[in-house]
């Protein structure tokens, strides 16, 4: 069973509008990878350089946030991750 990777309503057009995408991997970063690989688009919403990640990006794997150290959280098949942005406006 893969991890599924919940994707913000603000970048679904990354993802064909695809809500919930399956990756495989064992750490946040290498989920992570893996969904830039299926789409690239994604990299420029969630990285500000490889590596790190935007600072309107938050992170939670299965409910609970994943700060500090979001790439190298570990996660396991059936996980669940959720991309979170932090948005303003006026």
């Amino acid at each position: 069973m893969p991890v599924k990777v919940h994707i913000h309503a603000t970048h679904r057009r990354f993802t064909g509008g695809l809500e919930v995408v399956a990756v495989e991997g064992s750490t946040v970063g290498e989920c992570l990878n893996q969904l830039i690989k299926q789409f690239p688009g994604m990299e420029k919403a969630l990285f500000v350089k490889k590596d790190k990640l935007l600072n309107i990006v938050e992170v939670y794997v299965n409910h609970a946030t994943a700060y500090p150290n979001e790439l190298v959280k570990p996660v396991k098949d059936g996980d669940e991750i959720h991309l979170i942005f932090m948005l303003a406006g006026g």
